[in-house]
C-alpha cells in the first residue's frame, strides 16, 4: 500500500536549541538545514509516494516551495496533536502513514527500503527508536490502526508501554542510520568529518 511520509517542523527561532552551549543561531539553523536537504533529497530517491512537510515556519515555507514540496501548517496544540492529525488525512486518503524526524544526518536511500520492506512484509506497526532507545525518530502506521503519537521525554519506552495497553501490534526497526540524530555535542562529535564539514558549509 501506499505509504505517505510526514516532517513535522517546529520554529527555525528555537531549532536545535540544545546544541546552543556550542553553536550560535546561524549555526545551528545551518545544521538542521542540511539535514532537512538530505532528508528530502533520500526521500525523492526512495519508495515513499509522497512526503508532507508539516509546518507554519516562514523559512520552511519558503524550502518548501522551492523543493516542490507539499507543506501544511502545523496544529496549535502542539507536535503530537499535529501529526496525529494529518495521520488521520492520509487515513482518509486510503494510504498508510509515516512520521519521520527531520534532523538524521545519516538517512540514506538504502535505510528507507529497508525499513519499508519491513513495513510491508507483516501486519505490524513499527517504530525507530534512536540509538539510546529513549526517543522516536519514525513511526509507521497501517492504515486506520494508528495509535498516538507520544513524542517526548522517554517516548521509545512510552509507545511501547502504550501498544501493550491498547493490544497494538508494534514492531521496533533499529537501522543506525535512521536511529542516530543529532541533539548533543557528543553527537556531532561521533559523525564522520565529512558530514561535519558539509554542516558548517551548507
Amino acid at each position: 500500500m501506499t505509504t505517505i511520509c510526514l516532517i513535522p517542523i517546529k520554529s527555525m527561532e528555537t531549532v536545535k536549541s540544545r546544541l546552543s552551549t556550542n553553536f550560535n543561531p546561524n549555526q545551528r539553523r545551518k545544521i538542521f538545514m542540511y539535514m532537512l536537504n538530505k532528508t528530502i533529497g533520500t526521500l525523492k530517491k526512495s519508495e515513499i509516494s509522497d512526503y508532507w512537510i508539516l509546518s507554519s515556519d516562514l523559512e520552511i515555507s519558503k524550502f518548501a516551495k522551492l523543493n516542490d514540496v507539499k507543506l501544511f501548517e502545523d496544529c496549535v496544540d502542539g507536535l503530537n496533536e499535529t501529526i496525529s492529525y494529518y495521520v488521520k488525512k492520509v487515513f482518509d486518503l486510503g494510504y498508510d502513514a509515516m512520521y519521520l524526524a527531520p534532523d538524521l544526518p545519516l538517512i540514506d536511500v538504502p535505510s528507507i527500503s529497508q525499513l519499508l520492506n519491513s513495513f510491508e512484509n507483516d501486519d505490524f506497526s513499527l517504530l525507530v527508536p534512536d540509538l539510546e532507545k529513549k526517543g522516536v525518530n519514525a513511526i509507521l502506521w497501517k492504515n486506520n490502526l494508528s495509535f498516538g503519537p507520544f513524542l517526548g521525554v522517554n517516548s521509545y519506552s512510552i509507545h511501547i508501554e502504550k501498544a501493550i495497553d491498547q493490544n497494538i501490534k508494534i514492531k521496533t526497526f533499529e537501522n543506525r542510520k535512521l536511529q542516530f540524530d543529532l541533539d548533543t555535542f557528543d553527537q556531532f562529535n561521533n559523525l564522520p568529518d565529512h558530514i561535519k564539514c558539509e554542516f558548517l558549509s551548507f
